[in-house]
């Protein structure tokens, strides 16, 4: 049974579990179901965005109920209450003041990690951690054996140091052994080093000891073996000391795509365990098998930048990879921007219109607004259609109650 809040009577009456499983009711949200399959044939619907043009059109009815219906099939499901101005799904549910999507994006997935253990929290956690912040400074990675050194430029990675690596392994002598330097150039050019406050790599250059792209080549192989290093890292600690931008060496003549490398490290199906824990750690179980609930959390003074965060956008890539289908409940696309930040980033929008409420000017405005930012819309839903009155649905109701009898009536 779907066990929702009761706030009012009108809201209690439009909930799947007040009508009988063969009502026309419930057959319309089993239609709206195989409809997004039809729409996702050609490619996958995982994320979807429910909103509307103006308020009090049903929006959140049509979540709770189109999750559910999901549900039954026996995928897990997902309702995220992004209404972070008025959330109704967390209401609905009886969530209120429990922690939820605003205490994630803003706390947790916002404190700074200043010290503490890699075996709590991995390379790949502190790396993305930091790139969600945006921090500048320098991520140190140390154990008894290996100290590392990452440089971060506005939540960039753009140097990873290796402190204490083996002479027999530093530039010199990499560059010796590949034939591209003899012995009495590396000691002539280190010799110049330690005159001087100039890199190696730059004082070999000058001095026309070695190629630009031979350099490049070896740096970048030292960048990824360093990093490796840090990795392998799994029972140390780590520090992170901000610092100023202009204390962070961004001209390192390297070819590493560090986001490349990064992604080359990460475990399969265990790419952030950490802050996966922490993403899921706000997600409750509701009364329903297979239905989950991310409540909105407390309502923050900046609703439409948190909606507009890498760490929003990480934590709803991280939920489409958990669970089967993610339905986010927007607030409506005329008094608000949330829904035009946050639909391009899904897989498509159902735009909920209350029939012979909504000025179709309105309706047109919201389209219009969607479609300009790139979001596709995979249909409409007419939501309180008084069927007294459209010939259609009375001749529908009739065919449906008697076929499948008279308990299917609304």
């Amino acid at each position: 049974m779907l066990k929702l809040k009761k706030k009012n009577k009108e809201e209690n009456n439009a909930l799947l579990d007040q009508y009988p499983a063969k009502s026309g009711y419930a057959e319309s949200y089993r239609t709206m179901r195989t409809n997004l399959q039809f729409a996702s044939m050609d490619r996958d619907l995982t994320v979807i965005c429910v909103t509307s043009a103006t308020e009090k059109e049903g929006k959140t009815n049509t979540v709770a109920n189109l999750a559910y219906t999901i549900a039954q099939t026996g995928q897990h499901v997902l309702m995220v209450d992004c209404d972070l101005r008025k959330p109704g799904l967390t209401h609905r549910f009886g969530k209120k003041g429990e922690p939820g999507l605003s205490e994630l994006v803003s706390e947790q997935l916002g404190t700074l990690m200043a010290e503490g253990s890699t075996a709590k929290i991995k390379l790949n956690d502190l790396v993305k951690l930091n790139n969600l912040q945006r921090r500048t400074g320098i991520l140190s990675i140390a154990d008894e054996e290996n100290s590392v050194e990452l440089s971060f430029y506005d939540g960039s990675l753009t140097d990873v140091y290796w402190k204490n690596r083996p002479d027999n392994k530093k530039l010199a002598s990499s560059l010796v052994a590949a034939n591209l330097l003899t012995k009495e150039q590396a000691q002539l050019a280190i010799g110049h080093q330690r005159r001087s406050v100039q890199k190696l790599g730059t004082i070999l250059t000058t001095m026309g000891m070695i190629t630009m792209a031979d350099l490049k080549k070896h740096l970048s192989m030292h960048i990824v073996e360093a990093f490796k290093t840090a990795a392998s890292i799994y029972n140390g600690q780590f520090k992170f000391t901000p610092m100023p931008a202009s204390q962070i060496d961004t001209t390192i003549e390297h070819d590493v795509n560090f986001e490349k490398m990064f992604q080359e490290f990460l475990d399969e199906g265990h790419q952030f365990p950490y802050l996966a824990d922490m993403i899921e750690s706000v997600v409750t179980k509701t009364d329903v098998d297979n239905l989950y609930l991310m409540p909105s959390g407390k309502i923050p003074p900046n609703p439409s930048e948190m909606v507009n965060s890498g760490k929003m956008a990480f934590a709803l890539n991280h939920l489409s990879n958990v669970y089967d289908f993610v339905i986010i409940d927007t607030p409506p696309v005329l008094p608000a921007s949330d829904a035009l930040v946050l639909s391009p980033g899904t897989d498509g929008v159902l735009l909920v219109v209350k029939a012979n409420q909504v000025n179709r000017k309105y309706i047109k405005d919201a389209v219009k607004q969607l479609e300009s930012v790139g979001t596709k819309i995979l249909g409409v839903v007419l939501n309180r259609v008084d069927v007294s009155r459209e010939r259609y649905y009375r001749y529908y109701s009739k065919y449906y109650t008697s076929y499948y009898g008279e308990d299917a009536e609304e």
